[in-house]
């Protein structure tokens, strides 16, 4: 009995040991994007193509049994204004460090701010105003092989005043999805000489014109920063009161003719209260990215009205 708690013991300390090897093994190859990264940039702006960026980091953790990987207190410089911008932290899933394309990942970027040089920039009013802001982001994407399915949802937030976000999914991806994933494979170096080579767009855009539109979905949450912006706006001179601009809006509304009239309750009721907004639209079948290019939608899309009953679009506001 004591053999075998022994071995057992042994063998949990030389699982935890690999773990904790293997977090700071990928815990380095992060550190060494990150130097491949402002080594990259360093040389674009030798070359003129792109100003002299800088990142830096405070931290970097990993955690390879959740397959999920941190930056902590990351900076952005640029050469002869200094720090620009501050973020928060940068939380990658599912992203294999050592190249290649998952089928399934996401990234959550929080608490990004303008820095001190930016902001010096800025007059006074509006640099106060910028000063409070937070910019934080959600990324994901799922990739389904067997029916070549792509699903990408975006989520953006400024404080907790207002989001933007939008989903979209992609079907007959796989073409386009294969050629992405030998270019993942490819080292950074490979793949800048491979986006230089005169048939490189061409490529792409081939292998994207075989896929096809299912649906999407944009959604705008607004908890009084739109009606803090104009207030900030028109207290420094910048734009008229926001029931100056509402009543512009509802005049604007009231004489356009193209839209719907569903359209225009909508927006109206948006204008009025600026709560929430929808915009979503989806096709009966997949709408091929051909049938846009070669044109044989036209008949079908003469007028608004048509566009809309094609694509199935509704606009709602809450």
């Amino acid at each position: 009995m004591n053999k075998v708690i022994v071995v057992a013991a042994v063998v949990a300390v030389a699982a935890v040991g690999g773990v904790i090897y293997a977090n700071k093994h990928a815990e380095g190859v992060i550190i060494e994007q990150i130097e491949l990264a402002n080594k990259s940039y360093a040389e674009m702006a030798g070359n003129g193509l792109m100003p002299a960026i800088n990142l830096g980091y405070q931290s970097v953790s990993a955690n390879v049994l959740r397959s999920t990987y941190t930056i902590s207190g990351m900076d952005v410089s640029v050469d002869g204004l200094g720090q620009v911008a501050t973020i928060e932290s940068v939380v990658a899933k599912g992203i294999p460090l050592n190249g290649g394309l998952a089928d399934k990942a996401s990234a959550q970027i929080q608490g990004v701010k303008l820095a001190g040089p930016v902001l010096q920039l800025l007059p006074p009013d509006i640099s106060v105003f910028v000063q409070g802001l937070a910019l934080h982001a959600d990324y994901q994407y799922r990739y389904t092989p067997a029916s070549g399915e792509l699903l990408f949802e975006q989520d953006t937030r400024i404080n907790d005043e207002l989001s933007l976000s939008y989903r979209f999914t992609l079907s007959q991806m796989q073409q386009l999805w294969a050629y992405a994933k030998e270019l993942s494979e490819l080292s950074p170096a490979e793949q800048q000489e491979l986006s230089m080579q005169d048939s490189y767009i061409a490529d792409v855009t081939a292998k994207l014109m075989t896929a096809a539109i299912n649906d999407g979905q944009l959604v705008i949450n607004n908890n009084g920063f739109i009606e803090r912006m104009v207030d900030m706006g028109s207290q420094a001179g910048m734009m008229p009161p926001l029931d100056a601009l509402r009543g512009m809006a509802l005049m604007g509304l009231a004489a356009d003719e193209t839209l719907p009239l569903s359209f225009k309750e909508s927006l109206v009721n948006f204008v009025n209260q600026p709560n929430k907004l929808t915009l979503s639209f989806g096709f009966t079948e997949p709408l091929a990215l051909t049938a846009i290019e070669s044109g044989e939608l036209l008949p079908v899309m003469q007028t608004p009205e048509q566009m809309i009953e094609f694509a199935n679009v509704k606009l709602l506001a809450e």
